[in-house]
């Protein structure tokens, strides 16, 4: 039964991404929300596009959902910050996979766009889960040549981690040394602890994550996902005084 259902949601989902691609004129909103919130997204474009496009009636029941556009569309400008970067469900790598078409999409507007930061953050962030680092690192680079500081530092934060996926661990020590002096986001210090263990200076790892695991414990956005970081900063410190 759990299976019949879980296919019949998958099913939903997919004629939605179908259709979004197909007749949607805010496609490129639209496929967001659906692929990264998945069901739920399926749902609400369902009720607020698929629905509305067809002049279909619905119960008064459901009318908050279309007074709700202006809700989806700022929370869809929030996606792709650093948290959802490090924490996005492994199911979304297979997702991307899977769907060509939603991939050309995003990079046909992001060639066309070029001063369109939320397109080009958009590309970069579908080339990070399909592990295209080469490709998304270019996309970064362009933002940031646009504007240092977009969606609060977290470009230049997944840039540093993209150069630490792409192995080039010089560049991206240097970037993250600076990134830390304007932003102080915990996963930049993690990853430029894990560089310079890598490269023998132990010491230096351990007052990083020292620095970052006392800012997290006293900042007053003290909460779950901090407390994830702060247990992963914790395990690599007792890892690096063994």
């Amino acid at each position: 039964m759990i299976k019949v259902v879980g296919l019949l949601m998958t099913g939903f989902w997919l004629f939605m991404v179908y259709d979004c691609i197909h007749n949607e004129p805010e496609r490129r909103l639209w496929l967001w929300i659906l692929i990264v919130i998945n069901f739920p997204g399926a749902i609400a474009y369902f009720v607020t596009r698929w629905i509305q496009r067809g002049n279909i009636l619905i119960p008064d029941y459901f009318s908050h959902w279309t007074r709700s556009r202006k809700l989806w569309t700022a929370q869809a400008k929030s996606i792709g910050n650093a948290d959802q970067y490090v924490n996005l469900n492994n199911n979304l790598l297979d997702n991307f996979g899977k769907f060509d078409q939603v991939e050309t999409a995003y990079k046909q507007d992001a060639e066309n766009s070029d001063d369109n930061l939320q397109t080009l953050w958009n590309a970069a962030f579908i080339d990070i889960n399909n592990q295209k680092f080469v490709s998304a690192k270019q996309y970064l680079q362009t933002i940031l040549k646009i504007d240092p500081d977009y969606q609060y530092g977290d470009a230049s934060l997944i840039y540093g981690e993209t150069l630490f996926a792409l192995q080039e661990f010089e560049a991206a020590k240097q970037h993250l040394e600076n990134h830390i002096q304007h932003w102080s986001h915990p996963q930049a210090y993690i990853t430029l602890a894990k560089i310079l263990s890598q490269q023998g200076e132990v010491e230096t790892a351990c007052n990083y994550l020292e620095t970052i695991i006392v800012k997290i414990k006293e900042s007053s956005y003290f909460h779950y996902k901090r407390k994830r970081l702060i247990s992963k900063a914790e395990k690599l410190l007792r890892t690096l005084k063994r």
